[in-house]
């Protein structure tokens, strides 16, 4: 079950540029970055951070893995949410009808994921680290 959002997740065409203008304007704390992915967090505070996916490499992502109608294009930000299980998650919201718009799939670092859009199309990914 879903019960958090790990991460705020804004898809960007330039990762660092963006992880410096969260850092130097708005005062975000990088605690991650690299050329695809950063992960800022909202100075000391606890909960969810801020992620920034490369437009490029999360297209990548979606030509390899999703239904073919599906137009990412369309989409700015996604939620995303950590799991024990995604597997075992994404068997439960599709038997209550829930659309995904990737396979499950596996990134490079061993991560799990799958993504799925709400009723008026607002994406979220589930995802967990196999132990």
């Amino acid at each position: 079950m879903i019960d958090h959002v790990n991460a705020f997740a804004l898809i960007v065409k330039d990762v660092r540029k963006m992880a410096e203008f969260y850092r130097d304007k708005l005062g975000f704390k990088i605690a991650e970055v690299s050329d695809g992915f950063a992960y800022l967090k909202f100075g000391e505070a606890v909960g969810p951070g801020l992620a920034l996916v490369s437009r490029s490499g999360l297209e990548k992502e979606f030509v390899e893995n999703s239904d073919p109608r599906f137009d990412l294009s369309e989409h700015g930000f996604y939620f995303a949410s950590f799991l024990r299980n995604a597997d075992n998650e994404k068997d439960d919201l599709t038997n209550k009808g829930v659309k995904f718009v990737t396979k499950l799939a596996n990134r490079p670092d061993g991560q799990r994921y799958a993504f799925f859009e709400d009723p008026e199309g607002n994406m979220w990914e589930i995802s967990h680290f196999p132990q």
